[in-house]
């Protein structure tokens, strides 16, 4: 028997990239939704709760993977040394969130700062319901404490 499974489109999305490449993507429901958050200034702070969870994720891996390689008994060698500037090659990280398929928010932020290793093989799925919970958050306030001009209006940070 054939099970024909019909995958109710989900109206909400969030995306991260990094070097315009999506590293994951997330489709989402929200009980409870508020149209009037689309010309709210909570978007700007719903964004940057958001990569800032991102942000800590990232530093706790880089820092559980500096120590994994961490050796205070093998004496550094001039040559063992790397000289190159982390900004040599920029490495860009964004953060979008959708709603019926049309952006509502962007916000990037610098992945020069975590080790290649890290920032190459991003694995957010520890956090990925951290990320959800927080938008929801914003999205679903009763009061909103400032309104944009214009509500069509997508905000790039």
């Amino acid at each position: 028997m054939e099970y024909n499974k019909k995958i109710e489109e989900q109206r909400f999305e969030f995306l991260l990239y990094i070097n315009g490449h999506i590293i994951c993507q997330r489709y989402f429901h929200i009980k409870g939704y508020n149209d009037e958050c689309l010309s709210s200034f909570e978007l700007h702070n719903m964004a940057f709760d958001c990569t800032k969870v991102i942000q800590d994720d990232l530093k706790l891996k880089s820092k559980d993977y500096l120590w994994k390689y961490f050796n205070p008994y093998k004496p550094q060698k001039e040559e063992d040394i790397n000289r190159r500037g982390i900004y040599e090659k920029i490495d860009n990280f964004e953060f979008e969130v959708k709603i019926d398929k049309k952006t509502v928010i962007k916000r990037g932020f610098s992945g020069n700062l975590y080790p290649p290793k890290v920032r190459y093989q991003v694995d957010i799925k520890d956090i990925i319901y951290d990320v959800i919970g927080k938008i929801r958050y914003y999205l679903t306030l009763k009061d909103y404490t400032y309104n944009f001009e214009e509500s069509d209006v997508v905000v790039e940070l």
